[in-house]
C-alpha cells in the first residue's frame, strides 16, 4: 500500500511546489505575461537560483516522505503487536465465576493468540536485515539492548523454552516459588572476546558479536527468599555453510534461518540463593542493597541456536533455530533488568565445596541421631526436660500447679525423643537431596533441544 501511495504523494508535493512558485511569480493568473525576450544577467541568475531552490526543496520533501513511510513500515506494526500483548495479559488476569466462563476465556485466549501470531508473521514478512553482507558484524548492533521476555509461542505443546525446570508449571520450583520476572539481554562486548566450542572432537575458536544473558528470578514467602538463575554466554554468528546445512535438512519444517542467526555458548548456570536482609546496606558498601546472596555455579555448559526475525526500537522477535518457537522480547529500563550486573560480580569460587562440606556434616549428624543415637537423643531430651522443670518450678505459685507441670514434662519426654528423631531423619533426607542436586543437577536446564557438554568443575 505504501509503495502505491509513494508516487502519488511525491506527485502531489511536486505539484504543490510548482503551484506556489507560479503563484509567487504571478504567472498563475497572467499566463500572457510570459514573454520570450532577452534577459539581463541579473534576471537570468535569479531564475537559475529559483530553479535550483525548487529542485532542492522537491528532493528534500521526497526524502522526508520516504523516511516517514519507512517509520510507518517498521514501527507502527510493532505498536499493534504490543497492544495485542497488553490486552492478552489483561485478559489472563481477569477471571469469572459465571458458568461457562472458563470456556469463553479459553476461546478469547485462543483468538488473541491467533492475532498475535498473525501480527508476528506480518512483521517478519516485512523485515529485512540491516546489512546485506553476512560478513559484516555491524548487522547485529541494532539487536543490542536490555529485553524482557514478554511472550513465548512454542511450536509443541508442553515445551517450556524459557526458564527450563525453574518455570515449568508442574515442577517443584513452581510449587515453592513464583516466577518474578524473566529477561534475555544482548550486551555489547567490552573488549574482543572469543568463545570455544567442540565440534567433531576438534576445538574451534570464533569471535563473538555479543553477550547473551538470560535471567530468571523467583520469589517465595512474599519475597523473603529469592532465587535468581543467570545464564551468560557468547553469541557467535552461524556461517553461511552452517545455515545452509540447517535450512536444507530434510526433517526441517520451520522457517529458514537468516543472517542474524547465532549460536549462544552458555557457561554453566549461576544460581544465586538470596535472603532478604534485616537491614539494607548503604550504597557503596557492596553487595545487593536488599538481599544477601549465596552464589553457586552448577550444571553443564550448553548451547542453543537463536535467530532474529524482526527488530526495531521497541520489539525483538526471536526464533528457536531448531524448534521454531517464537519469542517476543520488549526493550525495558526497569531496575530489575539491571540486577544481573551486581550478581555477576559476586564470586562463586569455592562456594560449591563449602556447601557440600556443610551438607555432609549435617547428613552425618542427623543420620546418627535418627538411626543410632538413642542415647544422644535421650540425653538431649533429658536436658530439655530439666530446663522445662526448672522453668515450671520458678513460675509455679503453689505445689499443685508445680506438680502438674512436672508431670506434663515427664509425659512429654518420650514424645520429644520421637519428635527429635523424626526431625533428624527429615534433616538427613533434605541434606542428602541437596547434595545430589548440587553434584548431578543440570542447573535447571532441560535437555530437550539444548546441546550440552561436560559439567564444569566449578547454568
Amino acid at each position: 500500500m505504501h509503495k502505491t501511495l509513494l508516487p502519488l504523494l511525491i506527485f502531489v508535493a511536486s505539484s504543490a511546489v510548482d503551484t506556489i512558485d507560479a503563484f509567487a511569480s504571478g504567472s498563475l493568473f497572467h499566463p500572457s505575461s510570459i514573454v520570450i525576450a532577452p534577459l539581463s544577467s541579473t534576471s537570468s541568475a535569479a531564475a537559475t537560483a529559483s530553479a535550483r531552490w525548487r529542485r532542492q526543496h522537491h528532493r528534500q520533501l521526497q526524502l522526508q516522505l520516504q523516511h516517514q513511510l519507512q517509520l510507518q513500515a517498521h514501527e507502527l506494526p510493532s505498536d499493534e503487536l504490543l497492544s495485542l500483548l497488553s490486552s492478552s495479559v489483561s485478559d489472563t488476569t481477569t477471571t469469572t465465576d459465571v458458568d461457562g466462563g472458563a470456556d469463553d476465556n479459553n476461546d478469547q485466549k485462543d483468538e488473541n493468540e491467533d492475532k498475535i501470531k498473525n501480527a508476528i508473521a506480518s512483521l517478519e514478512s516485512s523485515f529485512l536485515s540491516s546489512s546485506t553482507s553476512s560478513n559484516n558484524n555491524k548487522r547485529f548492533q541494532p539487536l543490542i539492548g536490555l529485553y524482557e521476555v514478554t511472550k513465548v509461542l512454542p511450536t509443541k505443546k508442553g515445551d517450556n523454552p524459557v526458564g527450563g525446570k525453574w518455570t515449568r508449571k508442574n515442577g517443584l520450583a513452581q510449587k515453592l516459588f513464583r516466577t518474578r520476572t524473566t529477561f534475555q539481554h544482548l550486551l555489547p562486548l567490552e573488549e574482543p572476546q572469543t568463545a570455544t566450542r567442540s565440534e567433531s572432537k576438534e576445538e574451534k575458536t570464533e569471535a563473538a558479536v555479543a553477550q547473551a544473558v538470560n535471567v530468571v528470578s523467583l520469589d517465595a514467602l512474599n519475597g523473603l527468599l529469592r532465587i535468581t538463575v543467570i545464564l551468560r554466554g557468547d553469541a557467535i554468528p552461524l556461517s553461511s555453510d552452517e545455515r545452509f546445512q540447517l535450512n536444507t535438512d530434510a526433517n526441517r519444517t520451520i522457517a529458514p534461518l537468516t543472517d542474524l542467526a547465532v549460536r549462544a555458548y552458555f557457561d554453566p548456570p549461576r544460581i544465586y540463593f538470596g535472603k532478604r536482609r534485616k537491614k539494607s546496606l548503604k550504597k557503596g558498601e557492596g553487595g545487593d542493597d536488599e538481599y544477601s546472596y549465596l552464589p553457586l555455579q552448577i550444571g553443564p555448559s550448553s548451547s542453543v541456536i537463536l535467530d532474529t526475525t524482526y527488530c526495531d526500537k521497541m520489539v525483538r522477535i526471536g526464533m528457536g533455530g531448531t524448534s521454531g518457537t517464537r519469542f517476543v522480547f520488549t526493550t525495558t529500563e526497569v531496575e530489575e533488568a539491571k540486577e544481573y550486573e551486581g550478581l555477576l560480580n559476586l564470586s562463586s569460587k569455592g562456594n560449591k565445596g563449602k556447601v557440600l562440606r556443610r551438607l555432609v556434616m549435617t547428613l552425618a549428624v542427623s543420620l546418627y541421631y535418627a538411626v543410632f543415637g538413642n542415647d544422644g537423643v535421650g540425653k538431649m531430651t533429658t536436658c530439655v526436660s530439666r530446663l522445662a522443670s526448672r522453668f515450671v518450678k520458678a513460675v509455679g505459685s503453689n505445689a499443685k500447679i508445680t506438680a502438674f507441670g512436672l508431670g506434663v514434662v515427664a509425659k512429654m519426654k518420650p514424645w520429644a525423643m520421637t519428635g527429635m528423631r523424626i526431625a533428624a531423619g527429615l534433616t538427613s533426607i533434605v541434606s542428602g537431596i541437596a547434595m545430589l542436586l548440587i553434584l548431578f543437577s543440570s542447573g535447571g536446564i532441560e535437555r530437550d533441544g539444548v546441546s550440552q557438554s561436560s559439567p564444569s568443575p566449578s547454568p
